[in-house]
């Protein structure tokens, strides 16, 4: 157990004193929120560039009312003026007002209007430009009329704007349910999923050449002359876990920091949070645990097995292909289909993490089939660490560029510290 104890301290602080390791650490959440700036800002300037494209309160606008529709033609633009369209009597004239540039846009109801609703829109050559939509101005005042004909309620129905209000009952003891509870239950597996997500993309390939440097740098052969195999995987795992966790909290922690600020501002809805239990936090935070415990032990049997970190890199996305799984059969989770893909994606161990987070947001996961489904991920997990230490006695010093998969599965090297 000390040797183990050595080996996850001077992983841990082998990593930690890297600069590398912080500069990595702190650059990607700037990166991710230097990303989300630009987004709002580009999304934020193409709004105001579609609404001035849209503008049309210093337009000159002409009507023609084929079907006697309208009984109104004026509107009042956004700055509270009112604007009135120019009147024409048929729609040649507008058009011809149009390309003479006596008005800016000239708009054309039909006499068929009510078989055929549409409306015709005409802009000056000088005008029309490829982003702009003139519908506005023609539409607002159309709408305006259809109010005025159509009862209240009934608008209400046809634009969609009723209110329903859900009252749910727990099917245990018939109790009302309230937001806060529904949330608590699905906050929990949504934010796990996120972490963990996070983990297998961020720290996915560091975890897989851990385990192939020793091999290229020369020197497992000499780590295993004065530490058990087995404790020096175990404390490899443990050490990586470890840093895993210190990365994450980098980026959790200035998180909760703005998600702290938003609640004092009252920009984030408090319930996020405050719906979340004791149980479900604990619940949770052991499946994190154990899901990046497999996932590890998984890259750390690749790291074994494969000569080089080329290659341990090409089997790394094999198993993250594998972890994601689920994210592909999605359908499976939310609806009734394919309900045997859903189970097998629960029991299928490097799947297993993320089809319970979705079963519990989804809300098909059973109670009983968590735990089971939590010690599935740790008995493997347990399993796999202890096939990487007969691997790694194996190939510890195997240096040809092919995976010899006949010899790993034979008897370990009797020359190492036992």
């Amino acid at each position: 157990m000390n040797k183990t104890f050595e080996v996850i301290r001077f992983e841990v602080m082998r990593s930690i004193k890297k600069p590398s390791f912080w500069a990595a650490a702190i650059l990607i959440p700037v990166l991710f929120a230097f990303y989300i700036f630009i987004a709002a800002m580009s999304g934020y300037s193409a709004g105001e560039m579609l609404d001035s494209a849209t503008d049309t309160s210093n337009m000159t606008l002409g009507l023609y009312d084929g079907a006697e529709y309208l009984k109104t033609t004026k509107i009042v633009n956004e700055d509270g003026n009112e604007q009135e369209f120019t009147l024409f009597d048929d729609e040649a004239s507008g058009i011809a007002a149009v390309q003479n540039q006596e008005i800016d846009v000239f708009y054309a109801i039909p006499q068929n209007f009510a078989e055929n609703p549409t409306v015709n829109i005409y802009v000056k050559p000088d005008q029309a430009k490829l982003l702009d939509n003139y519908s506005l101005p023609i539409a607002t005042i159309l709408q305006t009329q259809a109010v005025q004909d159509v009862s209240p309620i009934n608008y209400a129905i046809i634009t969609n704007t009723i209110s329903y209000d859900t009252t749910t009952y727990d099917a245990k003891d018939n109790h009302e349910v309230e937001m806060g509870e529904i949330t608590g239950k699905i906050s929990g597996p949504i934010i796990a999923l996120a972490l963990f997500y996070i983990l297998i993309i961020v720290l996915g390939n560091r975890l897989v050449v851990a385990m192939t440097e020793e091999k290229e740098n020369r020197i497992s052969e000499l780590m295993l002359t004065s530490i058990n195999p087995r404790n020096l995987i175990v404390g490899k795992i443990i050490s990586l876990m470890i840093v895993g966790l210190i990365q994450l909290a980098v980026l959790v922690i200035p998180v909760l920091i703005l998600y702290k600020v938003g609640l004092n501002y009252n920009a984030i809805p408090e319930f996020v949070i405050e719906s979340l239990n004791a149980l479900s936090i604990a619940q949770y935070s052991l499946l994190l645990l154990a899901s990046y415990f497999l996932f590890t032990a998984c890259c750390v049997i690749i790291g074994t097995i494969t000569p080089t970190a080329k290659d341990a890199n090409s089997y790394s996305s094999v198993l993250v292909i594998m972890v994601i799984l689920p994210i592909f059969f999605l359908g499976s989770f939310g609806g009734t289909e394919n309900q045997f893909m859903m189970y097998f994606l629960t029991y299928f161990p490097p799947s297993a993490p993320i089809a319970i987070m979705l079963r519990a947001i989804f809300g098909s996961l059973a109670t009983w089939e968590f735990w089971v489904g939590l010690a599935d991920i740790v008995i493997v997990g347990a399993l796999l660490t202890k096939l990487a230490t007969h691997i790694f006695c194996k190939n510890a010093i195997e240096f040809t560029a092919k995976i010899n998969f006949k010899k790993l599965l034979g008897s370990p090297r009797s020359t190492w510290k036992n």
